[in-house]
């Protein structure tokens, strides 16, 4: 029989918390650790436009940030394929987790997004 390998070990939560977003702090870029900048890659390009308002107050992924860098095991060529993907689905969680005005995402075009989870009715963004 094939050996089972450990149990890959569970990393602490590393993500910000709902207490740590500042409401009154809902305009302007991303920081540099939430780019990624401050970690030696740009990760995450996303440019909001001037009259964006963040959901829950700026997004913070400094902490996820590190974490990821810390752990990850491939580092893509900066324009390959493979880059280009991680970076575009990084955007796109920056937009549909935290910009609730969908007219302003970029990342897809709203007016075509469907989705249906488990076989049941499609819905848009």
């Amino acid at each position: 029989p094939t050996p089972t390998p450990p149990p890959v070990p569970l990393l602490p939560a590393r993500m910000a918390l709902a207490n740590e977003l500042d409401p009154t702090d809902n305009k302007g870029e991303l920081s540099e650790e939430s780019s990624g900048v401050a970690f030696g890659e740009l990760i995450r390009d996303y440019k909001p436009n001037p009259d964006t308002v963040w959901r829950f107050g700026k997004p913070n992924y400094a902490k996820v940030n590190k974490t990821y860098f810390a752990h990850r095991t491939l580092e893509h060529e900066e324009g390959s394929l493979e880059a280009v993907v991680g970076k575009l689905v990084k955007n796109w969680e920056v937009e549909s987790h935290h910009i609730a005005d969908i007219h302003q995402w970029k990342t897809m075009d709203v007016s075509e997004f469907k989705a249906a989870v488990n076989g049941g009715c499609p819905c848009g963004a």
